[in-house]
């Protein structure tokens, strides 16, 4: 008896493929079990189901949010941001690899969607020219003189704080300090020269730093006194 290993190959392949298929179906008309990240996620490629993208929205809607209105600091242009990224978001996600593992899932895709918001929410501020004025450079600035803040500052005072920076100088400290993204890649974002990324990173760190001095010590010093 002679057997095909090329035959047999491919029916095993088509045996997983069958397996895989009747899965994510079955999970399709089984619509009253509870939805989790993986199956609303399975279930927005398979059909785009008004369910599984309600369940994604209500889920990481305030996510989206605090990661807007670090950028975008009016609430309601913050909400304009939110639903454009989740229109990308459940347009783009074929391109999203979604993992087994329930826990490992949701740090990759809180991961994935904060880029998109990011990047959506500097568009924003690129189509209002929220950029810089170059002449606004002086000879001070380009120096580019370390500034380090306080070690005591936590990272809820930052971001309290950071409503307070001008909107160029908070985008630039966002992306650079929180997001990692580099200078090289920051004057790409924004359409500025890498040197003046810098130089706005040197003046967000500094305001930041007078601001906290203002705000908190003082407010020890009259707990003290």
């Amino acid at each position: 008896m002679v057997i095909n290993n090329n035959s047999l190959i491919l029916e095993v392949e088509n045996r997983q493929s069958s397996a895989t298929r009747v899965s994510i179906v079955s999970r399709y008309f089984n619509r009253n079990s509870p939805l989790t990240l993986r199956s609303a996620l399975e279930d927005c490629l398979v059909q785009q189901s008004d369910r599984s993208q309600s369940f994604l929205y209500k889920r990481f809607y305030g996510y989206m949010m605090a990661v807007s209105l670090r950028y975008v600091k009016n609430e309601m242009e913050a909400e304009d941001v939110v639903n454009e990224s989740f229109v990308k978001v459940f347009g783009k996600l074929s391109n999203f690899q979604i993992l087994e593992d329930e826990t490992a899932l949701e740090k990759s895709f809180k991961g994935w969607i904060a880029r998109i918001t990011v990047n959506t929410s500097i568009d924003k501020l690129r189509a209002q020219k929220a950029t810089v004025d170059i002449d606004d450079i002086n000879e001070i600035d380009i120096q580019h003189t370390p500034v380090s803040i306080s070690t005591n500052l936590a990272v809820d005072d930052i971001m309290q704080l950071m409503n307070k920076l001008p909107d160029i100088q908070s985008a630039i400290f966002n992306l650079y300090e929180i997001e990692g993204y580099s200078h090289e890649e920051i004057s790409k974002q924004l359409n500025i020269p890498d040197s003046t990324s810098r130089t706005y990173l040197t003046r967000a760190k500094a305001r930041l730093r007078t601001l906290y001095q203002e705000q908190f010590e003082g407010l020890n010093k009259i707990k003290v006194g």
